[in-house]
């Protein structure tokens, strides 16, 4: 009998203290299992429940009617509708508020859809776009006999039109994670100032995946006619930027193929832009903001706490210091990911970012394998 109550923990020399909390732990885990639908997979993120997804959870694939709702979803909207699908991917028999996608942050639902798509379709990330570096250009003007030959500036015309296009694929298995240090990670910033013997204080957190989409929608909503209003005049300066830099570079452009833009309707698109840049980092203090003066402000609505993102004691170089700071923290997928250069043909590493609508479209279009259909 003691030898069963020191394997329970509970007494004995030299026993772990925290034994016990693990074999409750271990027992939780069991009872869960037993109950878990059968479809659902375990997920266990490389955030390790540090971030805002929890360290463990199941999750089922999309069914045909998910995939249908997001299909009939405009493009700009689909991050909004796929966190109320991806919400009910979820088992979550006992309706756990904290147990929702808005609540993770933006690299952890990239991690979750990477998973589900190695999970239940393939470990292959098929033709995504290749954007040629210099040391691909360098490689083409060897191989067409220098940059000033028809050869490479037929090429080069091509991939520029993009009648030639080409892609590579990523292998999903081999990956990168972000390993979360035992010490966790510092998610908060506290603020403290006194400025003329008046002390002012207030907090900032990392932002969740549903404040983004928040930030998106007030954004969109204020600047929707202005977007409209100035978006062919956007493609035109684009355009014509695209030319001058060309140029610069050295590159034979005719300069009668530049654009003329009036100056007042440069100025007048010049003011647009800084006003929608302005109000999107004003956004984005308010997003990160949590605490000020003592006050709890996290569940606030984002218009609440935009005036106090405001504040002149928010200035420039406090707010920068936080970004800095919040940008530095390393979790989730590691931008650098080793892949097939199609041009020189060999393996090279470079920085890749994964896009929602390209996993969803991928998820779309792949055929789920180890499934068979008979039709009789």
């Amino acid at each position: 009998m003691e030898d069963i109550e020191g394997i329970e923990g509970t007494s004995g020399p030299g026993v772990n203290p925290n034994l016990n909390k693990l074999l409750q732990k271990a027992r939780e885990e069991i009872t869960t299992q037993e109950t878990i639908p059968d479809g659902y997979i375990e997920v266990k993120l490389s955030t390790r429940g540090q971030i805002g997804a929890p360290e463990l959870f199941y999750i089922r694939n999309f069914s045909p009617e998910d995939i249908m709702n997001l299909g009939q979803t405009s493009q700009e909207n689909i991050p909004i509708k796929m966190v109320k699908v991806l919400d009910s991917l979820i088992w979550n028999p006992h309706n756990d508020a904290s147990l929702q996608i808005k609540n993770f942050h933006e690299k952890e639902v990239i991690e979750l859809l990477l998973l589900l798509y190695e999970t239940f379709y393939t470990t292959i990330f098929p033709n995504q776009k290749w954007v040629l570096t210099e040391e691909d250009w360098d490689f083409i003007a060897e191989q067409k006999g220098g940059r000033d030959t028809p050869e490479f500036q037929a090429y080069e015309r091509a991939v520029k039109t993009e009648a030639y296009k080409p892609v590579f694929d990523i292998d999903i298995s081999q990956l990168d994670y972000h390993e979360i240090p035992e010490e966790g990670l510092k998610k908060q910033a506290k603020i403290e100032r006194v400025i003329q013997g008046k002390k002012f204080t207030a907090a900032f957190s990392l932002p969740r995946f549903g404040d983004h989409l928040t930030l998106k929608y007030f954004i969109d909503k204020i600047f929707k006619e202005e977007d409209n209003k100035f978006s062919r005049l956007g493609d035109t300066i684009k355009h014509k930027r695209d030319l001058e830099a060309a140029i610069a570079r050295g590159e034979n452009v005719a300069r009668n193929n530049i654009p003329i833009i009036p100056k007042k309707e440069w100025d007048e698109y010049v003011d647009y832009e800084t006003r929608k840049s302005i109000f999107a980092i004003t956004a984005s203090k308010a997003l990160y903001l949590t605490e000020f003066m003592g006050e709890n402000v996290t569940s606030w609505p984002l218009e609440q706490k935009l005036d106090m993102a405001r504040d002149p004691r928010l200035d420039y170089t406090v707010f920068k210091m936080i970004e800095e700071h919040f940008r530095t923290l390393q979790f989730g997928l590691k931008v650098e990911i080793t892949v097939h250069d199609p041009i020189i043909n060999k393996v090279v590493t470079r920085k890749y970012t994964f896009q929602f609508v390209d996993l969803l479209f991928a998820i779309r279009d792949t055929r789920a394998p180890e499934t068979s259909v008979s039709f009789v």
